[in-house]
């Protein structure tokens, strides 16, 4: 063989090394022979007949499964949990009741049903009747989740571990999938983490724990996770106080020098994130009572609002123009100016009668110039006043996120409202609420 053929051959080696057995020497599951032993189907259980479980289902592509979810029934038994489910919009592949016996879907490979909205397109959602304590008190039940685990990694090459969630390719928690693409009701544990971590043990998988998920401290999660090292490393504030001279305040309900301008100790340094037409406002409440604490606790995260306002009724720009974008509100930075509003909590901000009359000054102030509705109903439109409860709602990307009232109060917000000629909508009236396309979803029950 020539030299040239020699170096060709080697060439072709290489490329063929580089691409991988994921590409070029991908394994193809034999879905054909794929079968859960002793699976009693859904539709020959009596108790659950009645339910018209059948319309929930969607065809799905059987060659883009690629992860097992992990949910477990709590106190629900399993008539109970199925009726439940179907009431509510969701169904799940399979249920292993406390007695070992195994119900389900027999097309789970061709069948998707909602259960993690975010990750069903890929997902097998098995079921444990119980909690983690019931379950490894109970042999039977842990070998039938365990054998119906690894049997169905191994076929379907699902890697055994929790590791990447991002790729949708392993065994998760619904608790993990809630994490990273929200579609929840409650944030319990599901499924559980030390569960998990036993079973994948068992069938000679590896458990990661939270923070070594991967990419787990990189934006993109519903629920947030911040690395204090990392955030001070990344802090490159580019504009604020000390960097940049701001531009002249322009509003009656904002504090100013003599000059016209913020005073420079109650700004904020922030990253220059570029600009917005705003159409919306987002009040939010400090979770610190202190001023400058809270203006500090902005910077430690590499965030900023666009105004605060002290207990004292004193309200501050925080960034040199009003147009420039914060970063204080996933989902809603992009159009909407964001006010943080100092207290601890909803009780102390009803307790500031000074603040509470600057934030319905302010916020006037700001509609009249914009032309933003007096309104919280359509929060998906980004036209109106919200608060950072609705945004966390509808998009997560926040640290701090439960089913709850919270942010900075939904009976604040009614008040601010309803007080400058407003109008207030209660949670059920929110436009397109009860679509599955909010980070917390608006349900009773979730598997």
């Amino acid at each position: 063989m020539s030299p040239l053929c020699q170096n060709l051959v080697k060439i072709s080696l290489i490329f063929l090394i580089s691409v991988g057995c994921s590409s070029f020497f991908r394994r193809t599951p034999n879905f054909t022979t794929i079968q859960i032993p002793n699976l009693i189907p859904f539709s020959e259980v009596e108790g659950i007949k009645q339910y018209q479980w059948q319309k929930l289902t969607k065809a799905r592509d059987q060659t883009k499964v690629s992860a097992i979810i992990i949910h477990n029934s709590g106190k629900h038994k399993f008539v109970d949990f199925f009726r439940l489910s179907v009431q509510n919009q969701f169904l799940f592949h399979i249920y292993i009741d406390s007695n070992g016996t195994l119900y389900g879907d027999p097309k789970f490979l061709t069948q998707e049903w909602t259960a993690a909205p975010g990750i069903d397109p890929e997902s097998i959602h098995i079921v444990y009747e119980g909690t983690q304590e019931t379950l490894y008190n109970n042999q039977k039940q842990k070998d039938i989740i365990q054998k119906t685990i690894e049997y169905l990694a191994e076929e379907l090459y699902i890697p055994k571990n929790n590791y990447d969630i991002i790729s949708k390719k392993g065994i998760f928690t619904h608790n993990q999938a809630k994490r990273r693409f929200g579609g929840f009701v409650d944030f319990s544990p599901c499924g559980s983490e030390l569960a998990l971590n036993q079973i994948l043990k068992e069938i000679g998988g590896k458990y990661y724990e939270e923070d070594d998920w991967k990419d787990r401290f990189v934006t993109g999660w519903v629920l947030k996770k911040e690395n204090k090292d990392l955030l001070k490393d990344s802090f490159q504030p580019t504009n604020g106080r000390g960097i940049t001279k701001a531009e002249k305040i322009i509003f009656t309900n904002l504090e100013k020098t003599e000059k016209g301008f913020t005073p420079e100790d109650f700004r904020v340094k922030y990253t220059f994130r570029g600009k917005i037409k705003p159409s919306c406002v987002v009040l939010h409440y400090t979770a610190i009572s202190d001023y400058f604490k809270s203006l500090r606790t902005l910077e430690a995260r590499n965030l900023t609002a666009s105004i605060m306002i002290d207990a004292n009724g004193k309200a501050y720009q925080l960034v040199d123009v009003i147009e420039d974008r914060a970063a204080a509100a996933t989902g809603t930075n992009d159009n909407c100016i964001q006010i943080e509003i100092v207290a601890k909590d909803t009780e102390e901000l009803l307790k500031q009668p000074d603040q509470i009359q600057k934030v319905k000054d302010l916020v006037l102030e700001l509609a009249t110039k914009y032309k933003i509705p007096l309104s919280n109903e359509k929060l998906e439109d980004l036209s109106g006043i919200f608060s950072h409860t609705q945004a966390k709602k509808k998009w997560g990307g926040s640290i701090f996120l439960n089913a709850k009232d919270f942010d900075p109060g939904e009976n604040y917000m009614e008040l601010i409202l309803n007080s400058i000629g407003g109008k207030y909508f209660p949670e059920s009236e929110w436009k397109n609420r009860n679509s599955m396309d909010w980070a917390i979803l608006n349900r009773n029950f979730q598997p």
